[in-house]
């Protein structure tokens, strides 16, 4: 390899993946459980990630709970094996989807029926075109259906996609997610990208975005660096984040795109 391919190239993913890895400090214990979880979900046999997840279960106050205090950080866990080079992003995709399809079956089981309300708002939940995680979207979409609101959960394949989504359809607010796991900072641009196209393509002038995954809940700036109204830390803000989202966009005048 050229000398300057390994100065623009190798070492700035070196740089990346191990800078994680080496300012990590002592972890609590509930970060302990997400990281013993996350390399269960990457095993060949997976009955001690399922074991580990209906002990916990059964300590949690409840299954919302149990998906935001668990697993949410073993999402960003499995990204901390990436960074470390434990496994592949093959991997974590996977782990993700065990994580995903435990939460499905536990809120099928155990979830009561959502509240009631007099005019649910609606919220579109998408992952960002082209990212493959989804998890953050369908944990998002589990906590707002028992809050009570109108979700709508789709898989565009394109930002043509996912404006004649916003287009088609009346929403009051759009909650775009990058991985919870890696933290795609390089994805930022594209991602101010949609949010600029959505915004000019919705049928509500007034729509709220609010922006969700690792990169969001790590860098303070990345909300307002491509465009959103909020920015999730952590899914336990969702609601509050899109609820303070609709009330400041409803404040002030409806952005005109008509020159886009």
């Amino acid at each position: 390899m050229h000398p300057e391919s390994i100065v623009s190239t190798v070492i700035p993913h070196l740089v990346i993946k191990h800078t994680a890895a080496r300012t990590r400090t002592a972890q609590d214990p509930a970060e302990a459980r997400a990281a013993e979880l996350a390399r269960l979900l990457i095993a060949p046999n997976l009955a001690d990630a399922f074991d580990l997840i209906d002990k916990s279960l059964a300590r949690a106050s409840s299954p919302t709970a149990l998906f935001t205090g668990l697993f949410e950080p073993t999402a960003r866990s499995l990204g901390n094996l990436w960074s470390e080079d434990a496994c592949s992003e093959f991997e974590v995709t996977i782990g993700l989807c065990h994580l995903q399809t435990a939460m499905r079956r536990i809120s099928f089981d155990l979830l009561s029926a959502p509240l009631a309300r007099s005019q649910p708002r609606s919220v579109l939940l998408v992952s960002q075109p082209g990212e493959p995680h989804s998890f953050c979207a369908a944990l998002h979409a589990e906590l707002l259906r028992q809050a009570g609101w109108n979700t709508v959960s789709e898989f565009p394949d394109g930002d043509r996609a996912l404006m004649d989504l916003v287009a088609s359809g009346w929403f009051d607010a759009v909650n775009l997610s990058l991985s919870p796991a890696l933290r795609r900072e390089h994805w930022l641009p594209r991602v101010a990208e949609t949010i600029r196209k959505l915004r000019a393509a919705s049928r509500n002038p007034a729509l709220a975005v609010v922006a969700s995954g690792r990169v969001f809940a790590e860098r303070s700036d990345a909300g307002a660096l491509v465009g959103a109204d909020a920015a999730t830390i952590s899914s336990v803000q969702i609601e509050r984040c899109l609820m303070r989202s609709l009330l400041n966009r409803s404040a002030r005048p409806a952005a005109n795109f008509a020159w886009i």
